[in-house]
């Protein structure tokens, strides 16, 4: 996560950039993600935390492990 959280930074060097993704139980409609971006024009600042969403998506390793009301489960990788 920071190396995808620097790459956007160096790509963006007008934007901050932070990123978090909470571990635990998560209930449906919880936050899993949180992405934070800061510029002095919105512009870059949806650009650069666009990318650094789609980047988190395609190299961080998430998994989730899911449980079914039926008592089953399995774990699913996001990437």
């Amino acid at each position: 996560m920071a190396s995808v959280a620097r790459t956007i930074a160096e790509q963006h060097p007008e934007v901050r950039v932070a990123v978090l993704h909470r571990v635990g139980a998560l209930g449906i409609g919880d936050v899993a993600l949180a992405a934070a971006v800061a510029s002095g024009h919105r512009a870059e600042a949806f650009a650069a935390c666009a990318a650094l969403i789609d980047l988190v998506k395609e190299q961080v390793p998430i998994w989730k492990h899911q449980r079914f009301t039926d008592g089953s489960d399995e774990w699913v990788a996001a990437l």
